[in-house]
């Protein structure tokens, strides 16, 4: 369970720093030209668009929200093992954020008809969140099953 937890804590910093450079892209304090590959993918039209903001608040900041709140709860769960909700929030965390990640995905694919490299970066590190975050719960149910018996 403590490699699925460490493996959660690498996923989580690289999405912070994806996110921060997508956040930093979006208030234009940096270029998106590494990022852009034609028409086909271009993160200026995906992150400074119509849908790159979410009642005023950019999506790259939710990103970077949700990525320190996923990191944070994996490190209390190293510090406590026992605790078997932080199993639980690590779970529906990890899934609502790459329901979302789906969600956006779907826009650039059905709505913009142009992929961002940063988005597509992201949407891989939470599902890779997910992964881990799975494994927890799973291995923490199984040694309840199992300490039961």
């Amino acid at each position: 369970m403590r490699a699925a937890l460490f493996a959660l804590l690498g996923f989580t910093v690289a999405g912070i720093a994806v996110a921060a450079v997508s956040l930093a892209h979006h208030g234009a304090f940096i270029s998106g030209s590494f990022c852009t590959i034609g028409q086909g993918f271009n993160c200026d039209i995906v992150n400074r668009g119509a849908y790159s903001e979410i009642f005023g608040m950019p999506v790259a900041l939710i990103g970077v929200v949700g990525y320190v709140f996923l990191g944070l709860a994996a490190v209390l769960k190293l510090r406590t093992s026992s605790d078997q909700s932080l199993s639980l929030f690590l779970l529906l965390a990890s899934g609502g954020g790459f329901a979302f990640s789906l969600y956006l995905t779907g826009l650039e694919a059905f709505v913009l008809h142009t992929w961002c490299l940063l988005c597509l970066t992201s949407q891989t590190l939470m599902a890779g969140c997910l992964v881990a975050s799975l494994v927890v719960w799973a291995k923490e149910r199984k040694t309840i099953v199992r300490d039961k018996s």
